[in-house]
């Protein structure tokens, strides 16, 4: 079977994903990207090396994408970029630019005659590839149905609810999101698809950087926003210190948090872009990892953490609470519960031997359960298959 995922985004996910999957089909990533760069998890790409359109020589795009990467992937299957100008689909220098750009690729893929089209995350241009791309099977992998708190956007909204519209098939993660997802675009439930995430095993190409922290430290990483609920995690960490002054918090991540975030006692706050191989360095040497959020979808943090065998301490919110197992690979709280979050973190960053368990757990549970990759691929050709 020859599959082509087109993808916007979220390269932890999608070339762990593709990695896995290309041992059962025959596989090409496109990712669709504008302007000179493209910094997102594992990948911090220099498009300035690439033309606009769609950039299939290997050797650019090895220069383009890293080493890193590019090892991960080792001729698995093809990883092209298709370029634009702009994310504005008609902007002011460019005119019609972009959307002759989209038209042009969209037809060059049609050529290439692939037997199913999977569309990963959303994107203005979404509805114009599945417009000019010729396939019947097709579905559409969207990671945050609605809007996360503080992050309301009522453009992207509209162009979900388009797409939704389309004769697409769609898959959800875990099975309380496909639940929710049929409910919130009011479309048919067997037309939704629950196909787990397996942990990002890509971080393991890059080699730890060494970043500066305490010796015994709990951790907190992703971009900031106001959902992710680091205010809370602030709250609950200083009576944390009450009764244990050895461990300490570690913040790490861009963005705005919707709050004034400052480093204290027991406190480090890295308020910036985080490299994968400082990532790296950060989740090996963790005690554990917190996501404290007060409401999700999925958690591709958890995913990342669970490459390194780390135990999570999440809120149950969502469908968190079918991959972090309670008190087998990590411990829930009440979101949005600060006195549970508190006793949660005592619980955990005091008790080594519990921390060793639940690290084995979550390799077993990659191993033979429902993260197994090998599983999650098979399902994911039967969704193609099926379509």
């Amino acid at each position: 079977m020859k599959v082509l995922l087109l993808a916007f985004g979220n390269p932890d996910n999608v070339l762990t994903l593709c990695r896995h999957l290309s041992a059962r089909v025959e596989l090409t990533l496109v990712f669709t990207v504008s302007g000179d760069r493209f910094r997102q998890g594992v990948m911090d790409a220099d498009l300035s090396l690439l033309r606009n359109g769609l950039n299939t020589d290997e050797g650019v795009i090895r220069k383009a994408a890293g080493e890193e990467v590019k090892s991960y992937i080792d001729g698995r299957f093809k990883l092209w970029f298709l370029k634009t100008p702009s994310r504005k689909f008609i902007h002011k220098r460019g005119g019609m630019t972009n959307f002759r750009i989209i038209r042009k690729s969209a037809r060059q893929l049609s050529d290439i005659d692939f037997d199913a089209v999977h569309f990963n995350g959303t994107s203005g241009f979404l509805l114009y590839l599945m417009r000019y791309i010729k396939c019947k099977k097709r579905v559409w992998t969207l990671h945050d149905y609605k809007p996360h708190t503080g992050e309301e956007n009522r453009t992207g909204e509209f162009l979900n609810r388009l797409v939704v519209k389309s004769n697409i098939k769609y898959i959800q993660h875990y099975e309380y999101l496909r639940e929710e997802f049929a409910s919130y675009f009011k479309v048919k439930i067997d037309s939704v698809f629950q196909v787990y995430s397996g942990a990002f095993d890509v971080y393991e190409s890059f080699k730890p950087a060494v970043t500066e922290v305490p010796s015994k430290y709990i951790l907190f990483f992703g971009r900031f926003s106001k959902y992710k609920g680091i205010d809370l995690l602030v709250r609950a960490f200083g009576k944390v210190m009450q009764t244990n002054k050895e461990v300490h918090l570690v913040i790490a991540g861009a963005g705005d948090p919707g709050f004034e975030l400052r480093e204290c006692e027991n406190i480090k706050i890295l308020n910036r872009y985080i490299s994968p191989n400082e990532l790296v360095h950060l989740i090996r040497n963790c005690i554990c990892v917190v996501t404290p959020y007060t409401d999700s979808t999925h958690s591709g943090v958890i995913m990342t953490s669970y490459a390194f065998n780390k135990p999570v301490i999440a809120s149950d919110t969502g469908g968190i609470k079918e991959v972090v197992i309670d008190k087998k690979t990590g411990l829930l709280f009440q979101t949005g519960c600060e006195e549970d979050l508190t006793a949660r973190i005592i619980e955990l960053s005091g008790n080594t031997d519990k921390v060793k368990e639940m690290e084995s757990n979550i390799s077993e549970i990659k191993r033979e359960g429902i993260l197994k990759w090998d599983a999650i691929a098979m399902k994911m050709v039967n969704v193609y298959s099926s379509l």
